[in-house]
């Protein structure tokens, strides 16, 4: 009997040591958890950007190319021609270059003579 009492107690300070080891790593794990869901919400933002990017993109090239189908010279004659359009074709030689004889100061010139 007097074996027990003479053997070594734990001392408190070790499972004061133990509980506080257990709530920081508790809390850390709670940290890290709270991080990484953070993280990948913003993953989630940056991807659906991208995707707002790369749509916006495709919008472009799709206006691009609708406007180069509706300024096409030819098929724009075909257009005017099948509405019944009165305007006709010119020739290098039908343009003439007109130069102002002289410079008319408009109604709104600040210009006094």
């Amino acid at each position: 009997m007097n074996r027990h009492r003479s053997a070594p107690k734990t001392p408190v300070s070790i499972f004061i040591t133990l509980g506080v080891a257990t709530l920081v790593a508790t809390a850390g794990g709670a940290m890290h958890a709270v991080c990484k869901n953070h993280q990948v919400l913003v993953e989630r933002e940056i991807d659906a950007s991208e995707r707002r990017m790369e749509q916006s993109r495709l919008d472009i090239q799709i206006t691009e190319v609708r406007m180069d189908e509706l300024l096409d010279r030819y098929e724009l004659k075909e257009r005017l021609r099948s509405n019944g359009s009165r305007m006709v074709a010119l020739g290098h030689g039908d343009i003439v270059d007109i130069t102002p004889a002289s410079a008319v100061p408009s109604v709104a010139s600040t210009d006094q003579p």
